[in-house]
């Protein structure tokens, strides 16, 4: 098993999974993610994590069917991706307005 790369302080290594086309590679990373996500209780960011991992293993979102096309398998894994971020932000905020932090758009 391949080890995670480390996040960088100038691009956490979520933002740049976009760039691989590694399938595996990918749905490793997903898998990571789900997990630590889910300990977190970040359902929401959890539940995009697995679509990664799925669409990495080339199956569809609930990982039940086959997706034999690797370019609508990356291309999934970017929309999830954006949905994973989009849902971390939304923690981030709830978060810092919670802790009375100022809040990002």
């Amino acid at each position: 098993m391949t080890s995670l790369p480390a996040p960088s302080k100038e691009k956490p290594f979520l933002l740049t999974t976009t760039s691989s086309e590694d399938l595996a590679e990918l749905s490793q990373l997903g898998h990571f993610l789900k997990g630590s996500s889910a300990t977190l209780g970040l359902t929401k960011v959890k539940d995009a994590c697995e679509k990664i991992q799925n669409y990495g293993q080339q199956k569809d979102e609930s990982g039940t069917h086959p997706e034999p096309d690797k370019s609508r398998s990356l291309a999934n894994i970017k929309k999830a991706l954006a949905e994973a971020k989009n849902d971390y932000h939304d923690v981030v905020n709830v978060l810092k307005s919670f802790y009375g932090e100022e809040t990002t758009a």
